[in-house]
């Protein structure tokens, strides 16, 4: 009978490589479970790269000097360590997301299949993570993007070492190996840092900003004059591990991969290069260690697709105790995939004939168990029917319908999501001569559609961008963009002022936003100070804005956003779950998805009370959406069978529709408007 035990790992393996792993997928867990204690671990998997990229080199370089690399023979390898466990995962995932996810998640999640068994499955995360996309932790693919990273590197590094060693003469190999690697590292670290200002999803996902991770272990890999693997000195673990323990626990830079990455992969680094005496020392404190550093990619690659699934089906977030249980499953789904995946297809099999079901028979005479063959097409079928299922639920008729109304409502087109300046382009105007602007956000941009349908008069002007409210000198800062967003967002509040003034077509301007954004987080201000914004600075800032508009004869009106219960409650992915029958769990929300209107006004309780200090300060009326669809102490999610909400708070664009109709949108702003 098979027993779970702690064992050793063979003398071929490095006893502190596998804790390392053991540390990473640790830390890993531990943050994506919300374990306290693991405010940083998402940098496990920079250990991870560190580590891959010095024991891959390390195969390379020894094939390379002996004369007997393949790369044919390497790929395979490969292969063999790393697809069965990830198409198992895969398959299982597919095999239940039809019936735990929307339409709309469906398709993603196609797309992110797609990627990962086309090693691109960061390519596809990066294009999916746009402002309007479905939320990082509701993808349960997510975690490809880094075995996608890691073989994509596995492509090209043989290709660059054996073209080192087939142009240097021999005795110049290693010199060339260590200058050319040297100045890849250096100019993959420039690229991440030069992307994290101006497209920080792309550094965070392709390969060009990630490799110089696995660089540093190539660079671990390569002979050193003067440099030995020697013991003796100091122990590196007395200095590596408490600094590793202090950046995964808590960190100190908030922009991603930068800082904490570079420490937690040079201490990484310090640990492979030189040896820790004390973690190589065999003992029984260890063992729990390396069986974990044993079962890290197989925890790695079972434990996300929980938590995303699990994500979807709690709409006010997973509560603690479900994820405990999921932690804890984690590790017996992680054995069972590697005691019966990972293990069994790791190596090649013997050549042999058949003797019955279960056995098989080597040339010389030798019995084994039966090859691998069963597994694979296992896998293969699970995975076949997986995608079946996913077929048939998107070609529902009820699915399509929910696919569609659950598209992003960019208002009058994508292309007005303007960048650093406003310009009025063709495809966000209605008009050559425009004489209603709307500025703002995302929650400008859902309004075009109420206000097109509302008999619009004189024509319609879209001056919009995501995150960026119509607060001329101050800008919300983005998490983990190093304040690009916010530059961006000044300069572009500016220019829609300008255009704005010198603009006589226009009478009417309609400032909305998610207010909420800068109540929450530090802003940017136009003189490059970043802080936590006040009310008091904030009424002021909108008010001069205000007061310039009027200066150049415009009448303003502010709108509120539409009644919500915070960012974390998707109320349209509860409608349409409910219609589609999904198990769906949200404290806040009635059976019918419903919710009380004196919850939505608790906790919006600072932003009520922003826009009516606006108001007073500028003598500008607030147009407030929640009579939309608030009434005797209940407000709707859905008008007539029509989704209000795609998500947590943007209306839907037949939701929009449904608002410009029942409140007479334009005609209340024309009305209203001071």
């Amino acid at each position: 009978m098979n027993t779970l035990r702690f064992a050793a790992p063979s003398p071929a393996h490095r006893q502190d490589i596998q804790l390392l792993r053991a540390l990473a997928v640790l830390a890993v867990l531990g943050f994506h479970f919300h374990v306290p204690g693991f405010g940083h671990g998402h940098l496990g998997v920079d250990v991870f790269f560190v580590i891959s990229g010095y024991l891959m080199s390390r195969v390379i370089l020894n094939g390379l000097d002996a004369g007997d690399f393949r790369w044919g023979g390497f790929m395979r390898r490969r292969a063999r360590r790393l697809l069965p466990a990830a198409l198992t995962v895969m398959a299982c995932t597919t095999l239940i997301a039809p019936w735990v996810l929307t339409p709309s998640a469906l398709q993603d999640l196609a797309w992110q299949l797609g990627g990962a068994l086309g090693m691109g499955a960061n390519v596809v995360l990066w294009q999916q993570s746009g402002y309007f996309s479905g939320a990082a932790e509701l993808k349960p693919l997510l975690h490809t993007w880094s075995l996608s990273v890691e073989e994509q590197f596995y492509l090209v590094l043989p290709a660059v070492l054996w073209g080192l060693q087939a142009a240097s003469p021999r005795a110049q190999t290693e010199r060339w190996r260590r200058l050319v690697v040297l100045g890849l590292f250096a100019a993959s670290l420039a690229t991440c840092l030069h992307w994290l200002r101006t497209q920080p999803d792309a550094a965070f996902y392709l390969l060009p900003a990630r490799a110089w991770e696995l660089l540093l272990g190539t660079l671990c890999a390569l002979r050193w004059p003067g440099l030995k693997q020697a013991q003796g000195g100091v122990d590196t673990a007395w200095f590596s591990l408490p600094l590793l323990g202090g950046l995964l626990s808590q960190g100190w830079d908030p922009v991603h991969p930068r800082g904490d990455a570079l420490l937690v992969c040079l201490a990484t680094a310090a640990l492979i290069v030189r040896p820790s005496a004390w973690l190589g020392r065999p003992s029984p404190w260890a063992r729990p260690g390396l069986w974990l550093g044993e079962l890290s990619y197989a925890l790695y690659l079972v434990h996300w697709p929980l938590i995303a699934l699990a994500r979807h089906v709690w709409l006010e977030g997973v509560p603690p105790e479900v994820n405990a249980a999921l932690l804890a499953l984690s590790f017996p789904l992680a054995w069972a995939l590697w005691r019966g995946v990972e293990q069994p297809l790791r190596r090649p099999q013997p050549a042999v004939r058949p003797i019955d079901d279960e056995t098989s028979v080597g040339h010389d005479g030798t019995q084994f168990p039966a090859g691998p063959s069963w597994r694979l097409q296992a896998i293969v079928g699970t995975l076949a029917l997986g995608l079946g299922l996913m077929g048939w639920r998107l070609q529902q008729p009820e699915g399509e319908r929910w696919s569609r109304l659950m598209q992003p409502n960019h208002g009058l087109s994508a292309q007005c999501e303007f960048g650093a300046a406003f310009s009025p382009r063709p495809a966000c105007r209605t008009s050559e001569a425009p004489r209603t602007l709307v500025w703002g956000d995302s929650y400008a941009m859902h309004l075009l559609p109420a206000l097109q349908v509302s008999a619009p008069q004189g024509g319609l002007l879209q001056a919009t961008r995501s995150l960026c409210g119509p607060v001329p000198g101050i800008a919300h800062l983005k998490p983990g963009d190093g304040g690009q967003n916010a530059r961006q967002c000044l300069a572009f509040s500016e220019s829609v002022l300008a255009q704005a003034e010198a603009m006589p077509s226009v009478d009417y301007v309609v400032l909305a936003a998610r207010w909420q954004y800068y109540l929450d987080a530090p802003v940017l201000d136009a003189q490059g100070r970043r802080h936590a914004v006040t009310e008091a600075e904030l009424v002021q800032a909108v008010s001069e804005a205000i007061q310039r508009l009027r200066q150049a004869g415009k009448k303003v009106i502010l709108v509120s956003p539409p009644a919500l219960i915070g960012p974390e409650v998707d109320l349209g992915a509860c409608a349409e779950r409910r219609a589609l029958g999904l198990v769906t769990v949200g404290q806040a929300l009635h059976a019918d998805c419903s919710f009380d209107h004196a919850t939505a006004q608790a906790r919006q309780a600072r932003v009520l009370a922003l826009l009516d200090a606006i108001s007073a300060h500028s003598h500008t009326e607030v147009l407030h959406l929640d009579a939309l669809n608030c009434h005797e102490g209940a407000c709707e999610t859905s008008l007539h069978g029509t989704p209000l909400y795609r998500d947590a708070g943007h209306l839907s664009r037949e939701g929009a529709i449904e608002a410009g109709r029942l409140l007479h949108l334009k005609e209340a702003i024309e009305r209203d408007a001071r």
